[in-house]
């Protein structure tokens, strides 16, 4: 993990970024008590994991007020939606939750299908979901 600062006015802590190998990028910063997660690319069977290895990782950490901004994900697969529900189940025995943000209409769509959109809160983007948690 290297550390950076700066997103757009955004304390980034960390990025979790392989330098070799074929691992999905993930953004994690956070604003107050509350951690943003920005996965990059598609979320398909081969990326999967590495959500659902940082979401765990967050978790375990402490981190139970979470939001998951969707605005890079250009795809969303049912191995991925498996992963972001393992960690609401994980993060609502804590007392948290997770809410999703910045879906564009493809994922929209897998969310929609699933009847996901009925589970979680979802905001338009990453400032309204983060000001959710206030």
């Amino acid at each position: 993990m290297e550390k950076e600062e700066g997103n757009s006015g955004l304390d980034l802590v960390y990025t979790i970024r392989e330098e070799m190998g074929d691992s999905m990028p993930i953004d994690i910063w956070y604003e107050g008590e509350v951690f943003v997660f920005r996965p990059f690319g598609r979320i398909d069977a081969g990326h999967s994991t590495d959500l659902d290895a940082a979401l765990t990782e967050g978790v375990e950490q402490g981190m139970n007020q979470i939001v998951i901004d969707l605005t890079d994900t250009l795809y969303i697969a049912s191995s991925g939606l498996r992963a972001i529900i393992k960690a609401a189940k994980a993060v609502r025995n804590t007392g948290g939750k997770i809410v999703i943000c910045a879906m564009n209409e493809q994922v929209l769509e897998v969310f929609r299908l699933s009847g996901l959109l009925k589970v979680f809160t979802t905001f338009p983007d990453v400032q309204k979901a983060v000001r959710s948690f206030q």
